[in-house]
């Protein structure tokens, strides 16, 4: 697993709270900074893990994948919030 990559930087920013929906990865350069995604992965969804606003917390990142390009719905991406922000009340 990569340390850092420009799409896990971005998405583990301090200020940052928001997911980053990739729906199309075959068209994207994220499928490289991925690789630990299966081979068939068509989409990416990267949500935060805020476990605190401290500037000392280590930031993590939840990382869904689908093997159907822009399968994940609203339902789907505040399901994926709801996992992380319980992740991160049990670091």
């Amino acid at each position: 697993v990569p340390d850092s990559t420009p799409i896990l930087d971005r998405v583990s920013s301090m200020g940052n709270t928001k997911e980053t929906y990739l729906p199309t990865l075959q068209a994207l350069p994220g499928k490289r900074e991925l690789p630990y995604l299966p081979s068939n992965a068509q989409l990416a969804l990267l949500v935060p893990i805020v476990a605190s606003e401290d500037s000392s917390t280590t930031r993590r990142v939840l990382v869904l994948g689908s093997n159907r390009a822009k399968s994940f719905s609203p339902r789907d991406v505040a399901w994926s919030r709801i996992v992380a922000e319980r992740m991160a009340s049990t670091q």
